[in-house]
C-alpha cells in the first residue's frame, strides 16, 4: 500500500474516532434542563414523524367517533320515525272515533286496539307489469297477516288491501288504483256513496253513484265509509277532482288518491280491522 494512501486512511479512522468521541461527549451535556445535545437532535429528526403519526391515529379516532355517533343518531332517527308513524295511524283512525262523541275511557281503550292492531312494513316490490296494481311487502302469515287487510301509507291514507298469494314473510297488496280493487267510500261534503274502484293508471273512479243524483262535488273529500266490512270507517282515501255524466245511468266521478305510488317505503297493515269496525 502507498504512503499517501495509508495516510489517508489514518486520517479517516482519526476523523472517525473524533466524530464519535464528539458525539458521546454531547450526550453528556445538558442544555439547560435534562435534555442532552443528542437527545435534541433526534427529537428534531423524528418529531415530524411523530407529529404525523398522532396526527394520523388522532384522525382515525375522530372519523371512528364520528361514525358512531352518526350511527347513534340514525338509530334514534329510526326509532322517532317509527314512533310518528304509530301516531300517525293512530291519530288518522281515531278521528273517526271522535266524532261519535265517545267518552275519554272509550277513546282510551280504541287507542290501545288501533296500537296492537298496526303492523308495519316495508314494500320490497312493484307488479312490474303495472306499478299501480300491486305491491309485495316484507310481512306474511308468520306475522298474523291474513286476506282482505287494509294498508295505508305512512301518513294513514289507504292505498289497499292484502291478497294472495301470501307466504310466511311476504303478502301481495292490491293497490286501490287496480282494476281489481273495490273500496265502499263515502264522500265528506254530501255523503255521497259508492264504490271506488282503480283504472290502472293511477286514478280512481267511484262507481254506482246515479247521474240524477246531486251528489258528487269537485274537491270534494273521499273516505271509507265501513260497508264493504272490510275497511274500517274514516280512512282517508283521496279528492274528487272530475264530475261528469256520460251516456247512461250512472256518472263519472274521478279520485286522486292520496298516496303517491313513490313514497310507499313504509306501510302499515291494519291487522285487526274488524275490531276496529266496532
Amino acid at each position: 500500500m502507498s504512503p499517501t494512501r495509508l495516510l489517508k486512511n489514518r486520517f479517516l479512522v482519526a476523523g472517525l474516532l473524533v466524530f464519535f468521541h464528539l458525539i458521546l461527549i454531547s450526550y453528556q451535556i445538558p442544555l439547560g434542563s435534562r435534555q442532552t445535545l443528542l437527545e435534541k437532535i433526534l427529537f428534531s429528526l423524528f418529531s415530524p414523524v411523530q407529529k404525523a403519526a398522532v396526527g394520523g391515529y388522532r384522525l382515525i379516532a375522530s372519523g371512528w367517533n364520528n361514525l358512531r355517533y352518526l350511527s347513534q343518531v340514525q338509530k334514534e332517527n329510526q326509532e322517532l320515525a317509527r314512533e310518528i308513524f304509530f301516531l300517525r295511524q293512530a291519530n288518522q283512525l281515531l278521528q273517526e272515533k271522535l266524532k261519535l262523541g265517545l267518552s275519554q275511557s272509550e277513546l282510551e281503550a280504541n287507542l290501545k286496539l288501533i296500537a296492537g292492531s298496526v303492523v308495519p312494513a316495508r314494500t320490497i316490490g312493484f307488479d312490474t307489469s303495472n306499478y299501480y296494481r300491486s305491491i309485495i311487502i316484507n310481512r306474511g302469515t308468520a306475522d298474523g297477516l291474513g286476506r282482505n287487510l287494509p294498508v295505508c301509507d305512512k301518513y294513514g291514507h289507504l292505498i289497499g288491501r292484502t291478497a294472495e298469494p301470501l307466504g310466511a314473510h311476504e303478502a301481495r297488496v292490491v293497490l286501490i288504483t287496480s282494476e281489481e280493487s273495490g273500496v265502499a267510500v263515502i264522500s265528506s261534503a254530501d255523503r255521497m256513496m259508492g264504490i271506488l274502484s282503480g283504472d290502472g293508471q293511477g286514478r280512481c273512479l267511484v262507481k254506482y253513484v246515479m247521474a240524477s243524483s246531486p251528489a258528487g262535488i269537485e274537491g270534494d273529500e273521499v273516505q271509507t265509509s265501513g260497508f264493504d266490512r272490510i275497511y274500517p270507517p274514516g280512512l282517508k282515501v283521496g279528492r274528487i277532482i272530475q264530475v261528469s255524466t256520460r251516456e247512461g245511468i250512472f256518472k263519472k266521478i274521478v279520485i286522486q288518491p292520496y298516496f303517491n305510488i313513490r313514497d310507499l317505503k313504509l306501510v302499515a297493515v291494519l291487522k285487526n280491522s274488524e275490531m276496529i269496525l266496532r
